[in-house]
């Protein structure tokens, strides 16, 4: 659509299930170009899962090990904890999984990466595609877990019902029965909703998905405690898709914010992105997958990454830093080419790309984190016009980008520096600098670090 164009956003009209009243939720038009408020932001750069091996078959984990020279998992997490740490992002999201008896965890892991300075999200999950019955010994073992890490202070509940659940109408009890725990186990920790999977790659339409969690939260609302929190803390969006989604990425968070909204829960509630990737290569599912370079994978997570955080998304996170190797025993899936880092594996061997080998977009990463990390606030100006802002007297960073070689907005004026995606860096006059679809940070004034 072309950006001067209004887009109606229809979030749904849905009939909650066993009440028969019905939720508007609301309808809005938007121009697709129009500016939008400073949204403030805290250190907001994450990695999913960096340093498990979650989803994969033991041999292709081993085989996934054996092409970058390791005998067990042990290394692969010291090697990711360096990857992390490279990248620069202050936080990361792991998954406990429950198999019934008690959670799969790797603590000297877990303990490396809180003693190199990093926050972990703990993700309670279960391994099957439902919540047992009864309760019991996953509220025991949830506990223990809690108390194991006192310094993990954030605990998701579940991760993606919509997708992942045989019965996400039986989301709420599970989740309520581990808000219990955390409230009652760690007074100051904050509770996450499971993930909601907003936008995957097979993905035809988000209109149910709305529905499924437009049901969640409604229940969780409902039923939660009258205890002085929030039913819950923090609310997860997941998003996976393909190059160029910044207005699609744009309208699903203000659909999920009216989400929220009508169910009360949006002004107190922080918004997180602990899930979104985009791939470099051609994988073979999903079948419409389009091919995608380096370059474009390295453009769209900053692209993704910035409109986010200007719509008020508060933490975002890539997912994951290496790539996987036969993910759900599928060597052709998109979740296989969506890495930071090559494998080496099947068409990247043929090619002759070794194990290890860091894509462009992992050096965009780094390039984000280095420059706007410490910034404030970000303020959407126009599409593919983001401007943060620091304290003190720092100027403003700009991160632009353009298909038809738009102008510079209008403050940027005289001497800046430019610094691309791979870090490196010029000067020049601001009236001497066009835009192309390469997203390229500009600063009104010379770096001085």
């Amino acid at each position: 659509m072309h950006p001067s164009r209004k887009t109606a956003i229809i979030l749904l009209t849905i009939a909650l299930v066993g009440g028969g009243a019905l939720s508007l939720l609301f309808l809005a038009e938007k121009d697709e170009n129009e500016s939008g408020p400073p949204v403030k932001v805290t250190s907001p750069y994450g990695l999913f899962s960096p340093g498990t091996l979650d989803g994969l078959p033991p041999g292709a984990a081993r085989t996934m090990l054996q092409t970058l020279g390791m005998d067990s998992l042990t290394p692969y997490q010291d090697y990711s904890l360096g990857l992390v740490k490279e990248v620069g992002v202050s936080w990361v999201r792991i998954n406990f999984v429950f198999d019934g008896w008690s959670f799969l965890e790797a603590a000297d892991y877990l303990n490396k990466l809180h003693n190199a300075g990093l926050q972990v999200v703990g993700t309670a999950t279960i391994m099957n595609r439902f919540a047992p019955a009864d309760l019991t010994v996953f509220k025991t073992e949830f506990g223990k877990l809690i108390r194991r890490y006192p310094w993990i202070t954030i605990w998701q509940i579940g991760n993606e019902p919509n997708i992942s659940w045989e019965n996400p109408d039986d989301y709420p009890r599970f989740f309520l029965a581990g808000r219990e725990l955390v409230r009652d186990t760690c007074s100051t920790c904050r509770v996450a909703l499971a993930g909601f999977a907003a936008r995957y790659p097979s993905q035809i339409s988000d209109s149910l998905d709305f529905e499924i969690y437009d049901n969640i939260v409604s229940e969780i609302v409902r039923k939660a405690p009258a205890d002085g929190h929030p039913p819950f803390d923090i609310f997860d969006l997941h998003y996976y898709g393909f190059y160029d989604s910044q207005r699609d990425v744009l309208q699903t968070i203000r659909n999920t914010h009216g989400l929220l909204s009508v169910h009360g829960v949006d002004i107190n509630t922080d918004f997180w992105v602990t899930e979104t990737a985009t791939t470099s290569g051609q994988p073979a599912f999903p079948p419409e997958a389009p091919p995608q370079t380096e370059d474009q994978q390295a453009a769209e997570l900053v692209e993704r990454f910035t409109a986010m955080l200007s719509e008020g998304v508060s933490h975002v996170s890539w997912s994951r830093p290496y790539e996987n190797y036969r993910y759900t025993d599928d060597e052709g899936s998109f979740y296989n080419y969506a890495g930071l880092i090559y494998n080496g594996l099947g068409q990247e061997e043929a090619s002759g790309i070794k194990a290890g080998t860091k894509k462009k977009a992992f050096y965009a990463y780094q390039t984000l984190v280095a420059r706007t990390a410490a910034a404030v606030e970000v303020q959407r100006l126009a599409l593919g016009q983001y401007r943060f802002s620091f304290r003190g007297s720092r100027s403003p960073v700009y991160v632009l980008w353009s298909d038809s070689a738009a102008a510079l907005p209008d403050e940027i004026t005289g001497p800046v520096n430019v610094t691309d995606l791979m870090g490196k860096q010029r000067q020049t006059m601001a009236e001497d600098l066009s835009l192309g679809p390469m997203p390229v940070f500009v600063e009104s004034r010379p770096l001085t670090n």
